[in-house]
């Protein structure tokens, strides 16, 4: 879950605001875990909202967490330094790689609000050589389509994916 959707998640009357604060209240609903790492736990801790601290306690308490230790490294890192690319995509996929390499060391599924590194990551999945498709689904471009799809189970299959290498 990528810190820009804890960050959003509050009681303010907002339409971002709302549709995170639903899929977190879904989440929870759904029983699924939420993967952390340790820096971006601390990353949580200095962006999160009053509504998602309580929401992290809960999810908490209900053990429904995964605290990676140590940090996944798939070699992702190395292999976007690898690429042709300019310094800005680079910049881009560097910020948010723990999200993918959290994903691809627990349940395949990412949860965010970034649209421009998910198409980088997809463009880039050979390249990258993702293992496996990944999950990538934001919270509030069809907010409907993805509390269904938490209820569902939260498939892979169900959702736009970064793809495999081939």
């Amino acid at each position: 879950m990528d810190t820009n959707v804890v960050s959003s998640a509050s009681e303010k009357e907002h339409p971002v605001s709302d549709a995170c604060r639903r899929v977190l209240e879904t989440i929870i609903a759904a029983q699924h875990r939420v993967v952390l790492s340790a820096t971006q736990y601390a990353e949580w801790q200095k962006h999160q909202s009053i509504f998602s601290k309580k929401w992290l306690v809960q999810m908490m308490s209900k053990k429904l967490y995964v605290l990676l230790k140590p940090e996944p490294d798939s070699g992702l890192t190395t292999r976007i330094h690898a690429l042709e690319i300019t310094d800005k995509m680079r910049h881009e996929m560097l910020k948010d790689v723990h999200l993918l390499e959290n994903a691809l060391a627990t349940d395949d599924t990412v949860i965010s609000q970034e649209t421009n590194v998910f198409n980088l990551f997809t463009t880039h999945a050979q390249a990258l050589q993702i293992p496996r498709p990944v999950a990538w689904v934001h919270p509030v471009d069809n907010e409907a389509a993805c509390i269904v799809w938490l209820e569902k189970g939260a498939s892979v299959k169900a959702a736009s994916c970064i793809p495999a290498a081939e």
